[in-house]
């Protein structure tokens, strides 16, 4: 009895690597194609799709893609430290109501949010926030609820012994939050920027409202050529974003272990 379910494991095991690595090494060996037309025969691959890359009709969209995540990632984090903070940690009046606020822009599709944005900064006269500045604060309204949601799981399983513990032994609040609470929930904080970034540097739905000509990001350019031309460069960026967000899984990875929360263990 034991072998039959330890050979279904293995079997599912494999289908499902299987099902999520084959559309990859599709996408790579378009991306080395000589034509349109995918092929797997090695030998005929080339690396021409990656050198068109290098230029400003993709590296700019890229950059702002990169920056725009950056920035979303970092600010999601901090917000979410802060709510989380008041919410799960000290369990202010009325803390569950306010988490549900807080994860409440999960329940409405991101394209009535993007609508809901651009109709309201029109209303308001802020055109000057069409384009990066309303990028960043949608992105930062898309991704807060999954930086709060991770921040306030690590502080749930925070042993709060260890903080009274330090206020016996004399350490003033700003000191175990910064020598105590900061350290242990760190994964919590990173994996929710993770989150983020990864989130904003691939979104179209809120992107597509938002945008302005000179400032598109990439998921909207790759959008943008795929009305007027299908050649395996298409291929090489989808490549090289998930080598990007791999790198950038990795760093976040090696700063902050946020495995460690997914997990639920401790670094």
């Amino acid at each position: 009895m034991n072998q039959v379910v330890s050979a279904l494991f293995w079997v599912s095991l494999v289908l499902v690597l299987t099902f999520i690595t084959l559309p990859l090494v599709v996408v790579m060996a378009a991306s080395l194609s000589p034509t349109a037309v995918v092929t797997l025969r090695p030998w005929e691959w080339t690396v021409q799709w990656y050198g068109d890359l290098w230029t400003a009709r993709w590296l700019d969209p890229f950059m702002l893609s990169a920056q725009l995540a950056l920035i979303v990632s970092i600010a999601s984090g901090v917000l979410g430290l802060l709510a989380a903070y008041v919410v799960a940690y000290e369990k202010c009046p009325g803390h569950a109501a306010i988490m549900s606020f807080l994860l409440s822009p999960l329940a409405v599709p991101q394209i009535v949010k993007g609508v809901a944005i651009v109709l309201f900064l029109s209303s308001a006269g802020l055109y000057n926030w069409l384009g990066t500045p309303g990028l960043i604060a949608a992105h930062i309204i898309l991704t807060l609820p999954f930086a709060v949601r991770m921040i306030a799981t690590a502080m749930f399983n925070f042993d709060k012994n260890l903080d009274r513990a330090g206020q016996s032994l004399g350490a003033s609040k700003m000191d175990r939050i910064r020598y105590l609470l900061l350290p242990i929930i760190k994964p919590g904080v990173f994996s929710g920027m993770t989150f983020a970034f990864i989130i904003s540097f691939n979104n179209i739905p809120l992107s597509v409202f938002l945008v302005r000509p000179g400032e598109t990001t990439l998921p909207i350019t790759v959008i943008n050529y795929i009305e007027y031309s299908l050649d395996p460069v298409l291929a090489a960026v989808n490549v090289a974003s998930l080598l990007f967000v791999l790198g950038v899984i990795f760093i976040f990875e090696k700063i902050g272990g946020f495995s460690a929360q997914i997990h639920g263990g401790s670094k």
